[in-house]
């Protein structure tokens, strides 16, 4: 049995996206600021600057 989402060919990621923004927009105007505010998402990336010392390279 596969879901409906899948079957229409998008990943569960986009799915739930899409479910989200027609749940924001449906809301009422005092909770939707709130809840536009709370889908903002920040992702702060780091790169190490060494390599690890536990991984062992094979040549």
């Amino acid at each position: 049995m596969v879901a409906y989402w899948r079957q229409a060919g998008l990943s569960y990621i986009r799915f739930s996206a899409i479910c989200a923004s027609a749940v924001r927009a449906a809301l009422k105007p005092q909770f939707k600021t709130e809840a536009l505010k709370a889908a903002e998402t920040s992702v702060k990336v780091l790169k190490p600057k060494t390599a690890c010392k536990f991984i062992v390279y094979h040549k």
